[in-house]
This record gives structure tokens, C-alpha cells and sequence, in this order.
């Protein structure tokens, strides 16, 4: 089962449940693209993965990243609005696991989402 979480406690680099992530926002190219960018920092290796939904709970993207490894993305806006995603990451003996999940909100149309996993405890 996930933690519902904020975009804020992202931006401010909260500690999360198990976990820390720093969220960076910035424009796209494109104000219809919105860009999905996961990268892991210093000690944190183990295997990370961003789903992305749609409003009818359908994947519409996925986008994982290990060690220095950065995993991007790119989604219509339109496939993606009112959906939600979905932050995952490896726990024992390496099992994919749902984590967080958050709210596709407004404020994200036409941006640039750069997720940094800080912190995996």
C-alpha cells in the first residue's frame, strides 16, 4: 500500500516514510509535455522507478533509474491530467515496490520534473 505525499514535500526535501527525494520544477519546452527525470544521489544505487497514470488508473508511462544511471520521460499532458503517480523503489531482496503516490495536479502542465532520490533507508 503507498503514502499519499505532497508535490511541497518533495520541493522542500522533506524525509519522507523510508525515503528522501528533492523535487526541482522548471519550464518545458513544450507547455503540452510534461518531463518526468529521476536520478539517485551518492550511496542511494539500488533500483528506483516513476509510474505515471492516467485518470482511469491506466500506466502511462514508467521511467526507472539504478546507480548513476538517470531515467527521463516525456507524456502528453492530455494522457495525464487527473491521474496520479506512483514512486517506487527495490526493498528486500531487490522486490519493485509502490512507495508514494501523489496527485497529478495543474501547477505540472508543461513542466520539467527533476526528482533526485537523496536519502533510502
Amino acid at each position: 500500500m503507498t503514502i499519499h505525499i505532497e508535490w511541497s514535500q518533495l520541493e522542500k526535501a522533506e524525509r519522507l516514510r523510508e525515503d528522501q527525494l528533492r523535487l526541482r520544477i522548471s519550464d518545458s519546452d513544450d507547455p503540452e509535455i510534461t518531463e518526468f527525470r529521476l536520478s539517485l544521489l551518492g550511496a542511494v544505487n539500488w533500483w528506483k522507478g516513476v509510474e505515471i497514470k492516467n485518470s482511469g488508473g491506466q500506466l502511462v508511462a514508467f521511467v526507472e533509474a539504478t546507480g548513476p544511471q538517470v531515467g527521463l520521460t516525456e507524456v502528453e499532458w492530455d494522457s495525464v491530467v487527473g491521474g496520479s503517480v506512483v514512486l517506487w523503489k527495490a526493498k528486500a531482496f531487490g522486490i519493485h515496490t509502490p512507495m508514494y503516490s501523489l496527485d497529478v495536479e495543474d501547477h505540472l502542465k508543461g513542466r520539467r520534473l527533476a526528482l533526485r532520490w537523496v536519502a533510502d533507508s
